[in-house]
């Protein structure tokens, strides 16, 4: 009977740990699916678009980047394949964009090379901001891409992620509609 009794503790011993063991082991994959979350997730740090200066790379002009309208900006690198295969998509949406009221910008820096071969006969030429490199990192600096801001009317930022997130294909089905 005492031999009974020992063994009776010791699986109930063994139940507890590996029940406490389970339940340990689901706290921590539920940290590292939250961690992994927060890396992939763009964080831009800014509650307002700053209004700075640019260069148009549709004339070369000089602009000033206050956005008065509500406005999608559109952050892509010039050595990133997945932004290069977002340039079709985008040249869609920002043709329907500005028939609903939005602009659609494109950021880039002037340190990216080969902005030219990369934006080769694009529509979105007359849409791109070139930054100097300071002011980029300013506003995105991890350089993350293909990413967005969406900014309202009062330069003040509504949304950000990346490019085909969850929210990015909802602005692009309200924007493209039955198009996409």
């Amino acid at each position: 009977m005492y031999i009974d009794t020992i063994w009776q503790v010791i699986i109930t011993a063994l139940a507890f740990f590996t029940l406490l063991s389970l339940i340990l082991n689901i706290i921590i994959i539920k940290k590292l699916m939250d961690a992994k979350n927060q890396l992939s997730a763009p964080t831009f740090n800014l509650s307002t678009f700053p209004a700075i200066s640019a260069i148009s790379l549709l004339d070369h002009s000089s602009i000033e980047t206050k956005i008065h309208t509500p406005s999608a900006l559109i952050f892509l690198a010039t050595n990133c394949p997945k932004c290069k295969s977002k340039i079709e998509k985008i040249e869609k949406m920002t043709s329907s964009a500005h028939k609903h009221g939005v602009a659609v910008k494109i950021i880039i820096h002037n340190q990216m090379s080969d902005i030219e071969r990369f934006f080769n006969r694009s529509s979105l030429i007359k849409d791109i901001w070139q930054l100097s490199f300071d002011d980029y990192r300013t506003i995105n600096p991890l350089e993350i891409s293909p990413a967005y801001l969406f900014v309202n009317e009062k330069s003040e930022i509504e949304g950000q992620g990346m490019v085909d997130d969850e929210s990015w294909h909802y602005f692009e089905q309200q924007i493209l509609g039955n198009e996409s």
